[in-house]
Order: C-alpha cells, then structure tokens, then sequence
C-alpha cells in the first residue's frame, strides 16, 4: 500500500512516519519543499522524500502519483492570513487527489468546541477537513486537542511557562477545559485508520486525561521540579498580551502564540472520544506522559 504525507518534515510528519515504517507492507512517500526540511535520521528503502510546491497542480498531482491513501498534516499557523491560506491548499490537495485516484485521505485536526465561539485556529482546522471532503474522497479526520511531545509548540509553550514560573498570574481563560493527548498516541491512532474502511467524511475525537489548562501547566511543573506550580487567575487579560507574555516566557513567535492563546477561551474536549474503540487501549496517562517528557526536555 502506498502512502503519502503531505506535512511529512512536520513534529507530527516525522513521529508518523517512524510509526508508519513499523508495518512492514507500507510504502511511504513524504513531501518536502526544500531539501534542508528532509530529517537526516530516518532512513528506510520504503521511504522516499518527494518535493512538492501545492501551489502547482501539476506539482501536487505528480506528488500523488500511485497514492493510496493520502495523510494531510498542512497547516498554515503563523503565516498572514492563514485560515484563507489554509483553505486554499486543501481544494488544492483535494482536486488533485481526485484526479490521481486517491482512496481515502487522514487529516488531523483539532477539536472544535460545541455550542462556543471557536477562534479562528480552531475554526480553520474545521474548514480544512469540510474543504478535503468536499471532493467526494472518503476522510478521516482526526481531531486532537493538546498534543504532548517536545517538538510541538502547544507542549512548549506549556513546558517553558511552568519551567520559568513557579508561581504565576494567568487569564481566567486558562480555567477552560482541554484532553491532552501523547503525541505518540495520537500518530498510533492514525496509524491505525489506514486499514478502516471510511466512508464519506468522517470524524474521531481523541484525548487522554480532561483537565484544566491552569492543572495541566501544574502538573508539567510537578513533572519538572517536583512540586506544581501555584497559579492565580484573572478575568481579564487581553490575548494580544497574552501572546507577549508567551513569546517573551517561551520564544514561540508572537503571530503563533496568538493563535494558540485564542483557542484556550473555550473547551476543547471530545465529545466522544473515539481512541479506545480504534486503537483497543486506552491512551497514555497525562501526567506520566509529561514525567517522560520532563527527562526527554532535560537533554536539550
């Protein structure tokens, strides 16, 4: 079975396709737009890094050459104007994965809250998945709320913030709740789609632990120091300072932060969390995932 990733050089891209070479049936094709994005520490004859422009048509269809089933990972956050960016490249992905003959495509997105306003993050990865669906291809689209690995910025932002502030003042927003999830877990869950049948467009929620954001930032320093972190919290704080105060702790970019800030005003929670009934486990614990990471952070 041939699979492609577009996305592949990504945090999640590359914990995947170590996932993915696991099965010993699977081709694997990883996009790249410029050669220093190529990860230099996997390497396997069934994998093959292929460029792509997706601005091209002809580039994306030639991508897709002999695809089977097609794993989205695009995401735009960050760049000017990135819900319509990302919403461009997704009826670009879709319109060539129709012409190539792709079977089924896997997307990840988040999980969008039901009943609240979902900032403009949120919504974008909803928009994304209905645009991918709209060309008749069989999707799956998961939808994750915090993924927990060093690599990811949502774990950074975290990490640093109870690493630097034992004891903190936060938006009252941060009482907002969310389902952390191990990054691990989560391409183990896409993993194990490949082999589902899908029909039409179809959606798995996936989560560990529900918690609040401000006890998921104390137990991240519990898991660094020891002890949590003491936070206090205010009703108001606006979220462009917000997103100062995040660059300045943590040195994600402020474009970034503000995005990621503006999800954390409402619940992101599966409303049925599918992982156990794809995967038969449960996922990992939330506080002995970041335990890992905390040892994993200190090599850095």
């Amino acid at each position: 079975m041939n699979i492609s990733i577009l996305g592949a050089p990504g945090c999640v891209g590359v914990n995947l396709i170590r996932c993915l070479l696991e099965k010993k049936d699977l081709i694997i094709t990883g996009s790249y737009r410029s050669e220093n994005e190529i990860p230099e520490n996997i390497k396997d004859k069934r994998l093959l890094w292929k460029k792509v422009d997706l601005f091209s048509q002809e580039s994306t269809e030639n991508f897709m050459k002999d695809t089977d089933i097609l794993i989205y990972l695009i995401h735009s956050l960050g760049a000017k104007d990135f819900e319509k960016l990302d919403i461009k490249l997704a009826n670009a992905t879709g319109n060539a994965a129709k012409k190539m003959g792709v079977k089924k495509i896997i997307y990840l997105g988040g999980i969008v809250p039901e009943n609240e306003n979902a900032s403009h993050h949120l919504t974008s990865r909803m928009k994304t998945g209905q645009a991918l669906a709209s060309y008749g291809i069989p999707v799956a689209e998961v939808r994750a709320s915090i993924l927990l690995e060093t690599c990811s910025a949502s774990f950074q932002i975290i990490y640093y913030l109870a690493k630097r502030l034992p004891i903190m003042i936060t938006p009252g927003w941060l009482n907002s709740y969310c389902a952390p999830i191990a990054l691990k877990d989560a391409v183990s869950f896409i993993s194990s789609l490949i082999e589902k049948e899908i029909y039409g467009h179809e959606i798995f929620e996936i989560g560990s632990d529900i918690m609040r954001y401000k006890d998921l930032l104390s137990l991240c320093g519990k898991s660094i120091r020891g002890f949590r972190n003491i936070i206090i919290t205010m009703p108001l704080f606006a979220i462009k300072l917000s997103a100062l105060w995040i660059e300045l702790i943590t040195g994600v970019k402020n474009t970034v932060a503000i995005a990621l800030a503006e999800g954390l005003r409402t619940n992101t929670i599966p409303s049925r969390n599918r992982f156990k009934e794809i995967t038969g486990r449960d996922p990992s614990p939330v506080e002995s995932v970041l335990n890992e990471l905390a040892e994993k952070m200190k090599k850095f």
